[in-house]
């Protein structure tokens, strides 16, 4: 189902040492295999725990969702205006067709809009750190007035049981589908998923 796997390492068979040559049984001892194995699972649950606090949307992760952002993930998928000025009013409405009802009651993915683009310059010395996740970017509207600027190509790719997680988000919030436009933390929400996914991918790099 594609949800992300975390390796646990070998342990050393006990039998091991009796069927060495004694010529390797000092260079390749129990004891040392123990060890790093330990230190290998360590490693291994550390990973874990940083992937399960990724992908628990309730968890804030320092860094990347909360507290003091560094310059390669606050540049990503940041709520913005073609003008400029703060979203008020409609600007919160996700109205470009990310989502309808099809038979019965179930809601069907739009085709939305989304511009993609090359990274820019600007976007490029920021996110130096960051450029496995591509070239290109794309910019994912919410309307003909907002947008969050600079989804990179492999964050608005990424799929997680079967799914493209952002465009499945987005195709149940579509105004008509939702009955109401969206308010300023649910604007948020879809910028700490982005900047979630692009953790997780580096994590994978």
């Amino acid at each position: 189902m594609e949800w992300p796997r975390i390796p646990l390492p070998g342990w050393p068979h006990p039998g091991n040492a009796g069927i060495l040559p004694a010529s390797e049984q000092c260079s390749a001892s129990p004891d040392r295999e123990t060890i790093e194995a330990t230190k290998a699972l360590a490693r291994s649950a550390a990973r874990g725990r940083q992937l399960a606090t990724l992908l628990d949307p309730d968890t804030p992760v320092p860094g990347v969702t909360a507290g003091e952002l560094p310059p390669e993930f606050a540049a990503i998928a940041v709520p913005t205006t073609m003008d400029g000025h703060n979203m008020i009013g409609d600007s919160f409405a996700l109205s470009v067709g990310w989502g309808h009802y099809g038979t019965g009651s179930a809601v069907m993915p739009g085709q939305g809009r989304i511009v993609e683009r090359a990274v820019t310059l600007d976007e490029r010395g920021t996110m130096r750190d960051t450029l496995a996740l591509g070239d290109t970017t794309f910019d994912v509207h919410l309307n003909d007035r907002a947008f969050w600027r600079n989804v990179p190509a492999a964050v608005w790719n990424y799929r997680l049981g079967g799914y493209q997680v952002l465009k499945k988000w987005l195709s149940y919030r579509e105004r008509d589908v939702l009955g109401r436009q969206l308010r300023p933390e649910e604007v948020r929400h879809f910028t700490d998923t982005a900047r979630r996914i692009a953790a997780i991918l580096l994590a994978m790099v």
